[in-house]
């Protein structure tokens, strides 16, 4: 992160980048190599901030999180790109529809006249996790951290289907492997009879409370009693769409609460792009967040351009 944020400019920027991580920062680089002004706009924490490393990202496998953002945000700085560490509480249109105003947290309102929103993602963690085990002994996504768990104990949960896929994933890497459902037609269901065949445990129930144990485990306590004590716990539930700019510009939504948006970022307003999570799945992985920073950078560009 630069060593101190920027100052908000009275004259309106082309870009807004919303979001500082993977598709916010390849945007950023892009459109500033594209010789426009740009500010990225951002919080400085992430959401894969707590995680010890990026996996399956080409150069980059292996890096704390930390590492990665900070080339990101030089490569962008040398480009022009400007900083602006604080949080974008809402957005509207100007009167005559050719700029978006952007009202921050502390530093005012910035104005562009082209958003993009790459912050489309938020995780709202359970209230019994314990302090300092989310993303890495607690995590959601079954490609990124499993196999540096190898041999642990995994208990995977959630609400039904998606906690048995996460099970079926995750198999390889657990030395025991429970499963807890809310769903108990998924605990009847062939994914849970797979699993079974496997000796893995799928039992109706979810967890109450947590601690941490001396030796970096998990004691879970679950609703109907048990004690599971365990190494690793992967969740189902915890991504959730940013809906704040979103909803605040009215722009239509897909069916998993993000900004409908092209492959390229056009949402439903033409002067406002969508990226990272936010263009559907919400299993967009760090590389593909990236790439789809790219792709609506190029479009921005490309509009702009042509306009």
């Amino acid at each position: 992160m630069p060593p101190s944020p920027s100052i908000p400019s009275p004259q309106p920027y082309d870009v807004v980048v919303v979001g500082a991580g993977a598709a916010g920062l390849s945007a950023a680089v892009l459109l500033g190599r594209s010789k426009r002004r740009i500010l990225v706009l951002s919080l400085p924490t992430r959401r894969n901030s707590p995680a010890e490393a990026v996996r399956n990202v080409p150069f980059a496998h292996g890096m704390p999180p930390a590492e990665v953002y900070a080339k990101m945000e030089a490569d962008a700085a040398s480009y022009g790109v400007r900083f602006l560490w604080d949080e974008a509480v809402s957005a509207r249109f100007s009167d005559d529809d050719e700029y978006v105003v952007v009202e921050t947290g502390a530093s005012g309102p910035v104005t562009a006249r082209r958003l993009l929103l790459a912050a489309g993602t938020v995780n709202e963690l359970p209230p019994w996790l314990p302090d300092g085990v989310w993303g890495k002994t607690v995590f959601d996504c079954p490609y990124c951290h499993t196999y540096e768990h190898s041999g642990k104990h995994f208990v995977s949960l959630g609400a039904g289907e998606e906690a048995l896929k996460h099970s079926l994933l995750c198999r390889p890497y657990a030395k025991g492997l429970t499963t807890l459902v809310r769903d108990p037609a998924a605990a009847e269901s062939g994914l849970a009879d797979r699993l079974r065949e496997h000796g893995c445990e799928v039992l109706v129930d979810t967890v109450g409370k947590a601690e941490r144990l001396p030796s970096g485990e998990l004691a879970l306590t679950t609703e109907a009693g048990r004690t599971i004590t365990t190494g690793v716990v992967v969740l189902d539930f915890v991504i959730r769409p940013n809906q704040r700019l979103p909803r605040s510009l009215g722009l239509e939504l897909n069916a998993h609460g993000y900004p409908r948006a092209t492959l390229f970022g056009q949402t439903s307003h033409r002067l406002v792009y969508s990226a990272g999570n936010a263009p559907g799945s919400p299993y967009f992985m760090w590389t593909g967040a990236a790439c789809s920073g790219i792709n609506a950078a190029r479009k921005i560009s490309e509009d702009m351009a042509l306009e």
